[in-house]
């Protein structure tokens, strides 16, 4: 779906921790998290049709 969107939070965030923004850090990595999980929990739900 958005797969760039963890790595473009993750890059943010990284830009923000340089830039010593201490409180805006936080709340990415916080958002980082949320979407990776989120991304996890749609991909692990969805059956895979194998058939060998």
């Amino acid at each position: 779906m958005y797969m760039f969107l963890p790595f473009l939070l993750a890059l943010i965030t990284g830009i923000s921790i340089l830039l010593n923004k201490r409180g805006a850090s936080y709340l990415l990595w916080a958002l980082l998290l949320v979407v990776t999980l989120l991304s996890f929990m749609h991909h692990v739900t969805d059956p895979l049709t194998l058939s060998f």
